[in-house]
């Protein structure tokens, strides 16, 4: 019999100037039944994979890190696993205040690990909760019109406000107004605002560099040259050769010893990265990882396409945040740039490509909207999760965090 498999996905949570504050981790793996204890089996392989077999540093580095607990799993002493000053348990709107939840609410607090309600509208069965609690999520869907009346309410409690499912600037916008300190949803992944300026010449020359340093032809010495072009970018790319991590017996003191003794691969994807980076230095360096994210992840999704090429399936997902790096729309963005139609079709979410299809999964993925990404054998769920796991890894890396 085969091993369980096991996907975890993880949401970012940000400040309201955009910065990494933690990270809410989300279960995928074998299918579970409707049994009542699914919540609680969930939540604990979240917990014994997520601490245990990948390791939090891996997955979240230093943010805080948030998981959901139901009523079964607070009425035990698994919440204890969490790091103090960095694990939040988060209490589903289903669970009860019980005797038992509260002498576990307790528990926490003194070892110093935090309590977030989620989903919360003034229900009755959430109420005695509030004073054992440090943040309160709200979702902004689902409070409407009410999402003021809310705010105001909780201004009364000392809690910190997260907004969950925002997706617009102007969502952004008003939640600050009325007083929330932390988001989650994807504002940070879509454009600010619409403008009327066009890419810059630097910006296209950006670009059209990360298109060329993608090219599966492209050799060894044809990857030098076109990094050597750049003297920052052969400055910065030596520089993490000979960091801690990727430290040899010798010192890496050219662009051509980094391919040679790294490889093409991770050269090209550094390359990459550090570019994007100059197309976004005002937004959050939670989007810049991203971009790698989804670009590893289209790799992993994609491999089973043999016509999809290893770089277009990187790239398609590197760029696909272009349209929060530049605040334009992806359509007009695509109809300026030098990318290929295939690109194009792919960014611009047409159905017919199967570049686009790849890219939506890796999306539905990264969202935790597991019936969008469909099934998955084990092999798959195995490779996916590693990727996820080394993706992150070589985001925080790159990006210094």
């Amino acid at each position: 019999m085969n091993a369980p498999t096991m996907v975890l996905a993880r949401q970012p949570i940000l400040t309201a100037d955009g910065e990494l504050f933690g990270y809410e981790l989300l279960y995928r793996g074998e299918r579970l039944d409707a049994a009542a204890d699914a919540g609680m089996t969930q939540s604990a392989r979240v917990l014994c994979e997520g601490l245990g077999t990948l390791g939090l540093d891996h997955l979240v580095g230093s943010a805080r890190v948030f998981v959901n607990f139901d009523q079964s799993l607070l009425e035990t002493d698994l919440a204890a696993v969490l790091p103090p000053g960095q694990g939040v348990v988060e209490i589903l709107e289903t669970v009860e205040p019980t005797a038992r939840v509260f002498e576990t609410l307790d528990r926490l607090r003194r070892s110093g690990i935090s309590v977030a309600l989620d989903d919360f509208l003034f229900q009755p069965n959430a109420m005695p909760f509030l004073p054992y609690v440090e943040f309160v999520k709200v979702d902004v869907l689902a409070a409407s019109d009410e999402l003021g009346a809310v705010a105001r309410r909780l201004q009364g409690h000392n809690v910190s406000l997260i907004a969950e499912k925002v997706e617009t600037y102007e969502q952004v916008e008003r939640c600050r107004a009325l007083g929330f300190q932390f988001f989650q949803g994807y504002f940070f992944a879509r454009p600010e605002g619409i403008n009327a300026r066009r890419v810059g010449a630097s910006e296209m020359g950006v670009v059209s560099l990360i298109g060329e340093l993608q090219k599966p032809e492209s050799e060894a010495k044809e990857i030098a040259e076109r990094v050597g072009t750049d003297l920052a970018l052969v400055h910065q790319i030596l520089k993490l050769a000979n960091s801690a991590a990727y430290r040899r017996r010798r010192s890496v003191e050219s662009i051509v010893d980094a391919v040679v003794l790294l490889g093409q691969d991770v050269i090209r994807q550094w390359a990459s990265l550090l570019l994007l980076s100059r197309l976004g230095d005002h937004k959050p360096s939670e989007l810049l990882a991203l971009a790698l994210v989804r670009g590893r992840m289209c790799q992993a999704l994609g491999a089973a396409h043999r016509e999809l090429g290893s770089s277009e399936l990187f790239t398609v997902g590197l760029l696909s945040v272009l349209d929060a790096l530049l605040d334009r729309p992806m359509q007009d963005l695509v109809a300026e740039l030098p990318l290929s139609q295939l690109l194009r079709d792919a960014l611009c979410g047409q159905s017919s490509s199967r570049l686009g299809v790849v890219l939506r999964r890796t999306i539905a993925h990264e969202g935790a909207n597991w019936s969008d990404l469909g099934p998955l054998t084990a092999e798959e769920e195995t490779r996916l999760m590693k990727t996820y796991v080394n993706a992150t890894q070589f985001a925080r890396l790159a990006l210094g965090a």
